[in-house]
This record gives structure tokens, sequence and C-alpha cells, in this order.
């Protein structure tokens, strides 16, 4: 059996090998391209963008579309080490990249004595298009070269220019639009940010989720049940990075042979892959807005914010109603402290709006339950007691009707079917809010 575990990346796919799915977007950017259109890719991090443009970068990748060299030369530039470079460096690094694609590619280009120019850069753009080659220059990371603050509007003109003197295209990958990651407005007002289409990048398919395990696995002397499979599919959703974290743990469990209890509980790998998953997803919830944080855990809100939240592969819609991607991101949320709401089990109180919501789906109650029910949730899992909850919704204690509290109880589990089981009775005391036996 073989003890390599191949669910290993948690950066960018590296090797040809190891690139799975996203054929639709990857032959959109490479139509876009051939036409001389410039592309700006977004999307959240961790969701592939890097192993996108790396694997445009392979010539037999782009040779369906007449791209591969010498007919055309891609040129990929990382911006994490461009973030506080002046306009000179910048420079450099488009023209070092250049000249050795050109080089890999069979093209010959006279050396400039002065590397570090604009001048020197559009010399050699300017040789190379008087052997008709188009060029494609790949910026991975470009937030960090838009908010560059040694980087003026005029710098972004003359990288526009060069679009029009020699055909030259971008392709750009970034988490946000290009609109939102500029450092100032006025280089948002270069003509710079106005060539570009832009691409989302989302979630896997259902069935790009799917048959990664299967591709993973290919050259292992084990394979993943299909029971196996829909469980991890459940847990962690169609994102790439936490596919490959639950498929790690599941071969290691099985290597490690524990693989007659995962048959019996598939629930035994939830909490490591949930351990490791837990900085990623606290940096994903750490970065939204405080509107954004209330509409994650509502899983509702205003429409631009839960269109923000789907592009972020937090939600998706299904049927008009929005979903969590995962059970994983729905269990952190649920652990989370949220200003205005109070999360108890599947119930979350909109405090403001005096909502109460559960599976996604509102629950309407009269003031009085919505009264008692806040009252339970606030000490969720703890016995209150009768009294306590009768002055909070009334606001006094009448001993001469002891039943009004457990008739307003009575109709309270009514309204909140099929979780009335949540509201648990101590015969004497009080009530409870906590999972049924």
């Amino acid at each position: 059996m073989s003890i390599d575990n191949p669910f290993f990346h948690r950066g960018a796919i590296r090797r040809a090998s190891y690139f799975h799915g996203r054929r639709t977007i990857v032959e959109q950017i490479l139509g876009l391209l051939r036409n001389g259109q410039s592309v700006s890719l977004i999307g959240p991090r961790r969701i592939g963008k890097s192993s996108i443009l790396i694997h445009l970068c392979r010539p037999s990748v782009r040779e369906q579309f007449g791209l591969h060299p010498p007919e055309a030369l891609f040129v990929m530039v990382d911006c994490q080490e461009l973030g506080g470079s002046p306009p000179e460096e910048v420079y450099e690094s488009f023209l070092m990249g250049l000249v050795d694609t050109a080089s890999d590619a069979g093209l010959i280009l006279e050396p400039d004595q002065q590397p570090g120019t604009y001048r020197a850069l559009d010399r050699a753009l300017h040789q190379i298009g008087k052997q008709d080659v188009p060029v494609v220059v790949l910026l991975d990371e470009f937030e960090l070269l838009a908010a560059n603050e040694h980087l003026t509007p005029y710098f972004f003109a003359r990288l526009r220019g060069l679009t029009t003197k020699y055909g030259l295209a971008y392709l750009t990958a970034s988490q946000r639009p290009l609109f939102a990651i500029t450092a100032e407005e006025e280089i948002l007002s270069s003509p710079f940010f106005n060539i570009f289409v832009t691409l989302p990048l989302g979630l896997f398919s259902q069935e790009e989720a799917e048959s990664l395990f299967d591709c993973r696995l290919k050259n292992a002397s084990i394979t993943f049940s299909p029971a196996l499979i829909e469980h991890l599919l459940n847990l962690v959703g169609p994102h790439p990075f936490f596919l490959h974290i639950a498929g790690y743990h599941t071969f290691q469990a099985i290597v490690q042979g524990r693989a007659n209890n995962l048959e019996s509980d598939n629930s035994l790998l939830d909490e490591p892959i949930e351990v490791e998953s837990e900085s990623h997803l606290g940096y994903l919830w750490h970065i939204l807005s405080s509107e954004e944080q209330i509409a994650l855990a509502l899983a509702d809100g205003p429409v631009d914010v839960m269109r923000q939240l789907e592009q972020q592969c937090l939600l998706f819609a299904d049927d008009g109603q929005y979903q969590y991607a995962s059970q994983i991101l729905h269990h952190y949320v649920r652990r989370q402290q949220v200003e205005g709401l109070i999360q108890a089990g599947p119930f979350v109180i909109d405090l403001k709006r005096h909502q109460v919501w559960a599976g996604g789906q509102l629950i309407n109650l009269t003031i009085s339950q919505f009264s008692i029910f806040v009252c339970l949730a606030k000490q969720a899992g703890q016995v209150v007691h009768g009294e306590n909850l009768e002055e909070a919704v009334w606001g006094e204690v009448l001993k001469d009707d002891p039943d009004r509290l457990k008739t307003l109880i009575k109709r309270l589990r009514r309204a909140i079917d099929p979780y009335d089981t949540w509201i648990v009775s101590e015969r004497g005391v009080g009530y409870a809010l906590r999972p049924p036996n």
C-alpha cells in the first residue's frame, strides 16, 4: 500500500498531472485572450486562482487556441514580490519574464543596456511585435500591485498604452474586483482599469468535486467508498481547498488502519477536518463586514450583500434560497458571537428585527412567544425558572393563572415545529432550550 498521501496540496497546484477540473473557465479565459481581451479573474483566497494561472502557462493547455509558443508568449509575474517596488523594478520584472519566455520559445531579443526602464520593456515588445507574436502578461496577486503606493496613474496608463501599441493582453488574479483593490481613487481613474472582462472563480461543480477523490487516488492502493465520499462532500462542500483537507485526513485514517471504524461511523473524520479548516474559516469570517456577518449567520439579507457572500464562496443559491457552502462553515458560523444576534442550536434570533430563523426558514412568532424564546435562547442549555420566564413576558408573576405559561409554551412549540422538541420541560422548575434526547 502506498503511504504517500496524494491530498497534500494546500497551495497552488504546480504539477500538470494534479490539476483538476476548471475546464469551462480555462477555455473561457483563453478564448478572450486569443482575441486580445484582458481578463480579471477574481475569487476568494485558496479557491484556485494561482493554480489556473500556472496551468495556463503550460503550452499544451493553450495549443488548441493557437496560443502556444512561438505563436504566443505567456509571461507570468508574481506581484507578491512587487507590492512595495518602485516602477523601475516592476518594469524590470516584466522585462526579465518576457526575455526568459521569448528565449524558451526560440525568439531572440537584442539585449538592452537599461533593463529597469519602461523604454527597455517597450523596445522588447516592439521586437516581438515585428514577429507578429502576441504577448499575455499574467499578474498573480494583482491587488498587491494595484495598492502599491509607489505606482502612479501614469504608471498604469503606460501599461494600458502597451495594449494599444502591441496588442498586449493582461490576465490578473485578485480576491476582489479591480475597482475595490486600488490604493487611491486617482489610480482607479486610470484607463488601465477599464479594459478588463471580469470572470469570477467559484466552487467546483458537483461533478468536479466528486471526481477529485478518484483522480487523486488513481495511483494509490486504496479507494474511498461512495458513502464515504458522500459524507465528505456534505461536510466540506465543493471547495477545492477543503476537499484536499478532507481527502488528506481520510487517506491517513485508512492507512493507519482505522478503516473499519470509518465504515461504522464516518463522523469520526469530522473533528480533524474541522480543526485544520478552522484557521482558514476564521480568515474568511474576519474579513467580512458586520453586515455581511449578520447576513451569513441568517443566510438572508440585502441582495447585494448576499451576492457578495456568494462571490466569496460562502453561500450558494438553490431554488431561490441561499444555502451554506459546507457544513464546516455552518458549524463555524454558529460558534461565533455576532452583534445583534443570538445563535442557539438550529436557531438564529435577530434581536433588531424581532425575527427567528431555523434551517434557513423564517419562523413567525407573536410578541409574547418571541420574548419567551429570547429568554430561553440567552440561557441555552440551562433550565430557566418559570417565574423568570413569566417576568420576561408579562413583567410580573400572576399567581391566579398558573396555566398561562404552559399555554404559551405549548403554542411556542407549535410555532417552531419541527424543532418543537428543543424546548424541554423540567417538571416543577421551568424550561430549557437544548437538543432533544
